[in-house]
């Protein structure tokens, strides 16, 4: 399949060429007939070995001109090597052209005489100077769209390697906003309740290793996602007691779709640091994810009365956003909404799921 790629463009290429020689083939044919001729494949003859001679040669002209463009040549060379280029172009064109009609004349038995050698050339001279024009700016042409085709190859590649470079940075910020945040708990619960800064270490540590078992991981399953999400939830548990109760709503379809890694420890964190510590009454914190449409439509919902701004201000969706626009672009969004006496952080992602082993 392969080799079958490689030959296309110079099938093309020769199809082409074959094109050109057979419309002035036909349009020759018509004045040939018109004059009495009586070899009807004589203007065939003529004008094909001079649109395929002009093939070969144009391959030439295209090297020869990569080369009067390389790096450190001015363009007072180039313009001398096109000049020059001219004289073996139209000779070689001639000897090309003429040489390969006479085999075929003595194959048919007849005498080819095209002229003396000076009117040949003199005569073949002003088309091949049209030619070489025209041959010398489709090679310019095409040098261009080819380089302007590896410069957009390039920046893609490169936008491509600054996105993941990108968003590792942003993933490696979230990581230790939520260790911090985490530590911070511990040193908080340990002065009251030395056993259960103990049970939160120890969920912690849990959670701690599976984060490092997935450290070499962009994106997984939101199944896996909700492995570190749980341990979070029962560590803020062991913090607020009865004031906080949570609650985890995920559809078999939405579990199976792939999130980048860390992608709800902002919102769930959000969620708690707003909703719960800063409200006396007991707060639900739900998180629920469902498919629709191809999209993923991820919730996290608290009953805590803390105002919008203070769920928008942090890093943490400022990270959010910045991770879902760098791997998906406009087709993912994070909205933030408080209605009904509820704040609510909606992820909405394309829906793609985790491949079958």
């Amino acid at each position: 399949m392969t080799s079958v790629t490689r030959r296309l463009p110079w099938l093309a290429y020769a199809a082409f060429w074959a094109g050109v020689g057979l419309f002035f083939s036909l349009a020759e044919w018509q004045h040939y007939m018109r004059g009495g001729g009586r070899h009807p494949w004589e203007p065939f003859l003529w004008e094909m070995s001079g649109a395929f001679t002009t093939a070969l040669l144009a391959v030439a002209v295209y090297r020869w001109n990569d080369w009067l463009l390389a790096p450190g040549r001015g363009r007072a060379t180039a313009v001398a090597g096109y000049l020059a280029g001219f004289v073996p172009y139209t000779l070689a064109h001639s000897a090309l052209m003429f040489g390969s009609r006479y085999p075929v004349y003595r194959l048919a038995g007849l005498h080819y005489e095209p002229g003396s050698l000076l009117s040949v050339l003199g005569y073949e001279g002003a088309k091949d100077a049209v030619s070489y024009a025209l041959v010398l700016g489709l090679s310019l042409g095409w040098r261009a769209f080819v380089r302007g085709q590896r410069q957009a190859a390039e920046v893609e590649r490169l936008k491509a390697h600054l996105a993941e470079a990108r968003l590792a940075r942003l993933q490696e910020q979230v990581q230790p906003h939520f260790l911090f945040n985490t530590l911070n708990l511990i040193s908080s619960v340990m002065h009251e309740d030395v056993e259960r800064a103990d049970r939160i270490l120890a969920e912690l540590a849990d959670l701690l290793r599976q984060s490092m078992s997935a450290a070499a991981v962009a994106e997984h399953p939101l199944a896996q996602e909700l492995r570190w999400v749980e341990p979070f939830l029962s560590i803020m548990r062991q913090r607020f007691g009865e004031r906080l109760r949570s609650r985890i709503e995920v559809s078999d379809a939405a579990a199976r779709c792939i999130v980048p890694a860390l992608l709800l420890m902002a919102p769930v964190e959000n969620a708690v640091k707003h909703g719960v510590a800063r409200s006396a009454a007991v707060v639900d914190v739900q998180v629920a994810a469902d498919v629709a449409d191809g999209r993923l439509r991820i919730d996290i919902v608290d009953t805590g009365d803390a105002p919008l701004d203070d769920h928008a201000g942090g890093t943490g969706l400022a990270n959010l956003r910045a991770r879902l626009a760098a791997l998906h672009g406009d087709a993912a969004e994070v909205t933030l909404a408080r209605e009904a006496g509820r704040t609510r952080v909606r992820v909405t992602l394309p829906a793609r799921r985790e491949a079958a082993a």
